[in-house]
């Protein structure tokens, strides 16, 4: 009776730590940090002997093998400090995988995990909706307080906290019936006006046709077809404001000269970019450039076994972008935008493989479980890291590996779960 009433406080205690790491993500980095670190030594203290036998799953297997990877990138680069100093960064994936795995992840540790996601979502953005209408009354204008300036006060990226936003709209969509009608109400105002300042494209785009799918999916009676046309009339409201509007129109800009760009190591041939020219690149066709210089320095260097390495990634690409005019005091310093790239041109062909290939499991074992919030998840997530490189940030380690974890640990404890039950009955 102690044993049960000890492990049931333990789990309470494990679930409210989760809880608190998905709602510290939504604030400063180092309190998301110090919930990080307070759920693992919770967890080194209570330790549990049969975490042993989970740490033979796929999904707590790949952070440890890729830290390893990681480190002897790091070890082996010739900026060998930039290397090391990018080891504790890549720990926070193996430490997340460890408290997932010690807890008892069931449907109630996910929906308390989110729920606590939610609230601190709401009030989150709620404090930086206040703090834009100040900036406005002092003068300020509504362009001014949009993207990076929307995010600032909590020195938080707008892709990352959109990404955050859009995961408490989606629990509020699945679980939202245990929610006040008022909450839910005020709730998805906020967190549309706030994913519609974070402004970030591709999170705004998936999210209008995920919901378009799963209103369309619904549409089995008049309430349900109001709900759609509401939801259209929104999302046709956020796309329309002038700063959402103006960062797609100017941002998905493409040129037909743009593909007439080829990379090459012979200088004399290289396309040297103008001052006029610069200016006018989109964010759409400066991608595509990073991305075709990328792919071809690496393959032409001879690094596409073993990447550029943890450590010299960074310098390889600044000398890259100068060579063609894009640096300095333009680009200098920016990662490739696309971490698949970004996993080919820093680790070589066989981690980029290893890393599709745990984003295939990571999709599958979503589909296989047939929850909405862990595919909406995978897909947002998968389709942002086409735009993207989030895993090089302690936010975007976190949020990515953390839910991730977390959603297939849910799925293998309720198998593990089933088979017990068939083969005691």
């Amino acid at each position: 009776m102690l044993a049960q009433i000890r492990n049931h406080n333990t789990k309470s205690v494990q679930d409210v730590l989760l809880g608190l790491v998905a709602a510290a993500l939504l604030f400063k980095l180092n309190i998301a940090n110090l919930a990080v670190i307070l759920a693992v030594v919770y967890n080194i203290v209570f330790f549990k002997r049969e975490t042993l036998k989970k740490l033979k799953s796929f999904v707590f297997v790949f952070p440890v093998v890729f830290f390893v990877i990681t480190v002897l990138s790091s070890v082996f680069s010739r900026n060998f400090q930039e290397g090391i100093r990018s080891i504790d960064l890549n720990l926070l994936m193996v430490l997340l995988a460890f408290i997932v795995a010690n807890a008892t992840v069931n449907t109630k540790t996910v929906t308390t995990v989110f729920r606590f996601l939610f609230y601190a979502a709401v009030l989150s953005v709620s404090a930086l909706l206040v703090h834009v209408c100040i900036k406005v009354f002092n003068g300020a204008s509504i362009t001014s307080t949009v993207f990076h300036e929307f995010t600032a006060l909590y020195d938080q990226h707008p892709v990352y906290y959109a990404i955050l936003l859009s995961l408490a709209l989606i629990f509020l969509y699945v679980n939202g019936q245990s929610i006040s009608k008022y909450v839910k109400a005020y709730a998805v105002f906020v967190l549309i006006v706030g994913l519609a300042f974070c402004a970030s494209k591709a999170v705004l785009f998936f999210n209008a046709v995920a919901y378009t799918v799963l209103l369309v999916l619904k549409l089995n009676n008049l309430k349900a077809k109001l709900k759609f046309v509401l939801g259209l009339l929104v999302v046709a409201l956020v796309y329309n404001t002038p700063f959402v509007k103006e960062r797609f129109v100017d941002g998905l800009k493409f040129h037909k000269s743009t593909l007439n760009f080829k990379p090459t190591n012979v200088y004399p041939e290289k396309k040297i970019f103008t001052y006029e020219e610069k200016q006018a690149i989109s964010d759409l066709e400066l991608r595509y450039i990073m991305a075709t210089l990328g792919i071809y320095h690496t393959l032409e260097s001879g690094n596409a076994l073993t990447g550029f390495g943890e450590g010299d990634i960074q310098d390889n690409l600044d000398y890259y972008y100068l060579s063609y005019n894009l640096a300095p005091n333009w680009n200098e310093g920016k990662n490739i935008h696309n971490q698949y790239i970004h996993m080919f041109i820093t680790y070589g062909v066989f981690t980029c493989l290893f890393f599709i290939c745990y984003m295939v499991y990571s999709c599958y074992m979503a589909i296989r479980s047939k929850s909405i919030l862990h595919i909406f998840f995978i897909a947002l997530v998968s389709f942002v890291f086409i735009f993207e490189v989030i895993l090089v940030r302690n936010i975007g380690i976190i949020l990515f590996y953390f839910f991730n974890t977390l959603l297939i640990a849910k799925h293998i404890y309720f198998e593990n779960s089933n088979f017990r039950n068939k083969r005691h009955s």
